[in-house]
């Protein structure tokens, strides 16, 4: 290609940047320009289970502020509660009134009885393990009660009588969801008998089968 056949170069700007490029808009505007923020969807625009989980969290955050003077949070503060209810319970036991496993309930069980709050005993079989409350336990469980009353009282006229409404509504829905989640336990076990019961009588019939024909080959 000769010197007359070769494109001209394009003339460049004082800091070496070709000035075609500087005519050409930038991706998403100029750059002084900024997108003007719409308005952001608020809670009456949210799904339930993140309208459930996001009040979880605030009014959590609230009582743990309380607790801390305690050495508590909610999550050790529910345990307590439980094993006070289930008196002497398992760990098995309290998982289970609480919804949550056993690895994650162990956490808080182990600090409470680094606190000197529960107690832990093996029962006679040597292979279970009983939960007490110890003395400063129940009076840490009794101080917790009164400041979650007293944050409680605190709230009065409309405020209060909201909060029952919401209480109810609370009780009735955990206890659908439990009878919810328990009938469908049961109809998965009963599925899981069923096939363990049907694979068992075809292994039954197969090896029946074998068996007839190994003998009638014998004979």
């Amino acid at each position: 290609m000769s010197g007359q056949d070769k494109a001209p170069e394009p003339s460049r700007n004082p800091a070496g940047r070709p000035r075609d490029l500087d005519q050409q808009p930038l991706p998403g505007g100029p750059r002084h320009m900024k997108a003007v923020p719409g308005p952001r969807p608020g809670p009456q625009q949210w799904a339930t289970h993140r309208l459930v989980s996001i009040a979880a969290r605030l009014y959590e955050r609230r009582l743990n502020r309380r607790l801390a003077r305690l050495k508590l949070t909610t999550s050790a503060l529910d345990a307590l509660e439980a094993v006070a209810e289930l008196e002497p319970a398992t760990a098995t036991d309290v998982a289970a009134m609480l919804c949550v496993s056993r690895q994650s309930l162990g956490k808080v069980l182990r600090r409470l009885q680094s606190l000197g709050y529960l107690s832990k005993e093996r029962g006679r079989d040597g292979r279970s393990a009983y939960l007490d409350l110890t003395s400063e336990g129940r009076a840490a469980l009794s101080a917790a009660e009164s400041l979650i009353s007293e944050e409680s009282s605190g709230e009065t006229g409309t405020d209060f009588a909201d909060e029952a409404v919401f209480r109810q509504q609370l009780e009735q829905h955990i206890r659908h969801l439990r009878n919810t989640e328990s009938g469908t336990v049961t109809r998965h076990r009963t599925r899981e008998r069923q096939a363990r019961t049907v694979l068992s009588s075809r292994h039954g019939q197969e090896h029946h089968s074998i068996y007839n024909n190994e003998s009638g080959a014998s004979l």
